[in-house]
């Protein structure tokens, strides 16, 4: 059975409703919506976990801290279909102020902390006996050179390695060259260079709104694959939840390359995240997978609302 580690970051999503978001020294009221395991790594690990149910194991490797979120945080993974290997740190756990306008539109700042205490040599260890045939999943809540560490080294093993440079300033031009699969949105594109620049050497998926998403490698567009639009209620891990899902569509078809089936179930799963509240209560379930997966080919979804 196929092995999916995911390095990255676990953090406390607390979402406040706001009318508008405040300016430069006002202070605003604000309704609280939810409170849900959140972070990049852990949405990203749980997503994978749900899609690939009984067909490969998944396991998350990220820190907390030695309070309260943290043991909140421990506690809301303990039921998921993966491995959670949370250590513990003298910082303080990492969370997430999620604010939300009228519009539906979220700023986010999250904690990094927890996350960035990982060393080179522990993300070389979290590797443990992966090699080819399994796969490596990063993003950019890590020091850039203990990302790197764990790149270069599933590199040398021939691990698949994807990576989602985001927050891009946890992300740099020797991660990029590290990665076999690249997925960005259009601002992150545009910050590291360009989808032709992004995709010499490496499958790049640069996702567009309800517009859709593309696939490119060696600068030339292989594929284009448009969105529908849906009724959203709140975007928040959406990004995560089409890059997880895309990942496990590809694992379950044995292809590296995607297709167009694989970005429209991606886009149908983070469609369904953004028509529901939260963050890890929007994904889809086990079961919906199981159901999208069952179908393809006859009836399966095919599009949805693409994460920006």
């Amino acid at each position: 059975m196929a092995q999916v580690v995911v390095i990255g970051n676990i953090a406390l999503d607390e979402t406040l409703a706001v009318e508008a978001f405040p300016a430069p020294g006002a202070s605003i009221a604000g309704s609280a919506i939810s409170q849900s395991v959140g972070g990049k790594g852990a949405n990203q690990a749980i997503v994978l976990a749900r899609a690939l149910a009984g067909v490969a194991t998944v396991r998350l490797v990220a820190a907390i801290g030695p309070d309260p979120r943290g043991q909140v945080l421990a506690a809301g993974v303990s039921d998921e279909p993966l491995d959670a290997q949370l250590t513990r740190r003298d910082s303080p756990t990492d969370f997430s102020v999620i604010l939300r306008d009228r519009n539906r539109e979220n700023t986010i700042v999250t904690t990094q902390d927890c996350a960035r205490a990982m060393t080179p040599t522990e993300a070389v260890a979290a590797l443990g006996a992966l090699g080819a045939g399994d796969a490596l999943v990063l993003q950019g809540n890590l020091r850039p050179e203990t990302s790197l560490a764990a790149l270069a080294e599933a590199g040398r093993r021939g691990i698949w390695r994807i990576l989602n440079p985001s927050p891009v300033e946890g992300c740099n031009d020797a991660m990029l060259a590290e990665c076999d699969l690249l997925c960005v949105n259009e601002g992150e594109a545009e910050h590291f260079g360009g989808v032709a620049r992004l995709s010499q050497g490496r499958v790049l998926v640069r996702t567009l709104g309800p517009k859709g998403a593309e696939v490119w490698r060696d600068g030339t567009l292989q594929l284009a694959v448009p969105g529908n639009p849906v009724a959203a209620l709140d975007p928040t891990g959406a990004g995560d939840c089409f890059l997880a899902a895309l990942v496990a569509a590809m694992i379950r078809h044995g292809r590296r390359q995607p297709e167009a089936g694989d970005v429209g179930l991606a886009s149908w799963a983070a469609g369904i995240c953004v028509s529901r509240l939260g963050t890890q209560g929007a994904f889809p379930s086990v079961a919906e997978f199981a159901a999208a997966f069952a179908t393809e080919g006859v009836g399966a979804p095919r599009g949805s609302a693409l994460p920006r």
